[in-house]
């Protein structure tokens, strides 16, 4: 692929399980960005499916605002941005901060 000639490219990232190029939507990314650039915390990636879980908005610290899933990972309460060709971005978040959303009726 033309884009590895350039120096400041090693790799691209794939789907899971191929070597095709994974395309990651638009408002994914977004969140993901706003993810990585206003977390105080550590992000893992998680690229096991995570069970479903209850939809949540941060309410309280720097990622106010930021829609995501509710996990938990190793007995730790955790917001996950899901990335549907990659897996699930996750950081370390106190329950307390965050809101369930609740599905129209």
């Amino acid at each position: 692929m033309e884009v590895l000639s350039f120096s400041t490219v090693s790799r691209y990232m794939v789907m899971r399980g191929e070597s095709s190029p994974a395309v990651i939507p638009d408002e994914q990314m977004a969140r993901f960005r706003f993810m990585l650039d206003y977390s105080e915390e550590s992000i893992s990636m998680n690229s096991a499916p995570l069970a479903r879980g209850e939809k949540v908005r941060v309410i309280k610290g720097p990622l106010t605002g930021l829609v995501g899933e509710l996990v938990n990972v190793d007995g730790k309460s955790k917001i996950a941005v899901r990335l549907n060709m990659l897996g699930c971005a996750c950081v370390d978040m106190p329950v307390g901060y965050v809101e369930p959303i609740m599905a129209a009726v």
